[in-house]
């Protein structure tokens, strides 16, 4: 697997070495609701089965071995910018109003996927109206300390 950046992100990157003091690290694959997105972190160890696969501004993109098996060779993505794409996330980028992305070789997003409806029926769903909440008569006695 190969990993490289585009100018943008390395924009990016190099004002977050100026702004931050420790160790810049990029991840991709190990986020919980993003697995595909690139990480940027300040002194993050990547994980015993990441490693090296590419760098941006001269920081080091690490990737685990799961997804390194899907580009073999010198088969790889590119690090993007997306401005004003805002999401909850630890990664550094967000405090500067973008988002790391990842696009396949002819440019594409990567981690894009179409609008999926998903149909709960009602009995199901969270967001149902639950009427008064009581607690279950076995937890009703509990005594917490």
């Amino acid at each position: 697997m190969r990993v490289t950046g585009t100018a943008a992100a390395a924009r990016i990157v190099e004002r977050a070495l100026r702004d931050r003091r420790g160790a810049l690290v990029f991840t991709i694959g190990t986020g919980c609701c993003e697995s595909t997105a690139p990480f940027l972190y300040e002194d993050f160890w990547p994980g015993p089965d990441s490693e090296p696969v590419g760098e941006v501004a001269g920081v080091t993109v690490y990737a685990p071995e799961y997804l390194r098996a899907l580009y073999p060779g010198d088969d790889g993505v590119t690090v993007d910018v997306e401005e004003g794409s805002m999401a909850e996330s630890m990664s550094i980028e967000t405090e500067y109003g973008c988002r790391f992305i990842l696009r396949d070789p002819a440019g594409a997003p990567i981690d894009r996927q179409e609008q999926q409806v998903c149909d709960v029926p009602e009995s199901v769903s969270a967001l149902r109206s639950r009427g008064a909440q009581e607690l279950p008569e076995a937890l009703r006695l509990v005594r917490m300390r």
